[in-house]
């Protein structure tokens, strides 16, 4: 991996002959994407909105033909440069066929060809002149998707959730290419449509707009993919976990609970509660939503959700710990047919596991890579490893 040690050579080069630290707090600051729309409609009677896992759901059919795909980002940042690496993983855990940015091969140096896996800000007054060259460029991502330069005011947070969806929809442009994704199921860790509405403590920046445009972008390159995918007879079904960004049950309040503005995850929490005093500890789904989201191009465009809850123990607990893990398993169109669920029933429920597990090995592909390359472009950079920790974030 000579390009990782031929880039801190170059930032060294620059930052030892002429550094003059920019240091912008703002920058660093938590924000985080959040899911609201005012266009939430429960497609299901109030009655019948709840209900719970049989058989049909379950056990009756088979999937060999599952994709899942994840990506994952980790920083290194010194007072002189902040670097993060961003790496994916598109794999079927049944047939091991699987697709890689950046591919195994070049971290093993069998191959010199990559695909963009790292953004590199410095943090100090670069001189005329500080630029990549065309072989370093190849493996950079230097902007975001409506041609804003990435420099050290941009919001780190906002960054790297760019950039992992990114690389999620390099990887799935380089499935249709190689017709990997033919008469499967992808399951998409996340919303298939990110939301672009950015919430921080305190309003501090005057880029919200350019964020916006950047995520907008970004859902307008992901509905294109998604629907080319079912040209090609598959269907990407995203799951959601991080439930307390979303506000969309609360909206139009399926169990009557007479709230409003709480998160998915609270208001599953209430009906998890019930769930277990009443019928016990059993596996459920709620739904259909739909979600209508207005793309940047002005277009509409529906997703149906439902939440589905999978009981962590066999027996009730005492405790105030969760007794369910929730997540939201959504579908691009009006395909308002349970058998939506089936797949990912197969994958989860049907080996005693909480999540799909394809999703899983896919995360702990990803992550894996991001380690490596993480820590080798640590030690290339003299850090020491007592300190290792002071560096990563994920």
């Amino acid at each position: 991996m000579t390009i990782l040690e031929d880039l801190v050579e170059k930032i060294r080069s620059y930052a030892s002959a002429q550094w003059k630290p920019l240091n912008d707090e703002d920058s660093r600051r938590l924000a985080e994407a959040v899911e609201k729309s005012s266009d939430v409609e429960l497609l299901a009677e109030h009655g019948k909105a709840l209900k719970y896992f049989d058989n049909s759901l379950v056990k009756e059919s088979l999937y060999f033909n599952i994709y899942a795909v994840d990506s994952s980002s980790r920083v290194v940042e010194t007072p002189y440069v902040f670097i993060s690496v961003t790496t994916g993983s598109l794999l079927s855990r049944f047939t091991g066929k699987a697709l890689d940015c950046p591919p195994i091969s070049f971290i093993t140096g069998a191959a010199m060809e990559a695909c963009r896996f790292l953004t590199v800000i410095p943090n100090f007054q670069a001189p005329i002149g500080f630029e990549f060259d065309d072989r370093l460029k190849s493996f950079l991502y230097t902007e975001n998707p409506v041609g804003i330069r990435y420099d050290h005011e941009y919001n780190k947070y906002v960054l790297l959730e760019e950039t992992r969806l990114l690389t999620e929809s390099y990887l799935v442009s380089k499935s249709l290419e190689d017709g990997l994704l033919e008469d499967s199921i992808l399951l998409v860790d996340g919303p298939l449509l990110y939301p672009s509405t950015i919430e921080v403590s305190t309003p501090y920046s005057a880029r919200f707009d350019v964020y916006k445009s950047s995520l907008e972008a970004i859902n307008e390159d992901r509905h294109a993919l998604w629907r080319s995918l079912r040209n090609r007879n598959t269907l990407a079904i995203g799951i959601v976990k991080r439930l307390y960004r979303s506000y969309y049950l609360s909206m139009c309040d399926p169990l009557g609970l007479g709230v409003s503005d709480i998160n998915d995850e609270a208001y599953l929490s209430v009906l998890s509660r019930s769930v277990a005093a009443g019928e016990g500890l059993r596996p459920y789904f709620l739904g259909p939503l739909r979600i209508r989201t207005t793309l940047s191009s002005s277009s509409r465009v529906d997703r149906i959700a439902w939440y589905v809850g999978i009981p962590r123990r066999l027996y009730s607990s005492r405790t105030s710990l969760t007794l369910y893990t929730h997540y939201r398993v959504e579908v691009l169109g009006d395909l308002v047919d349970e058998t939506v669920l089936k797949p990912v029933a197969y994958d989860s429920l049907n080996i005693g596991s909480l999540l799909p597990v394809s999703i899983i090995i896919a995360d702990r592909r990803a992550r894996r890579i991001s380690s490596i390359l993480t820590e080798y472009l640590v030690f290339s950079m003299g850090l020491d490893k007592s300190g290792f920790h002071q560096y990563l974030t994920i």
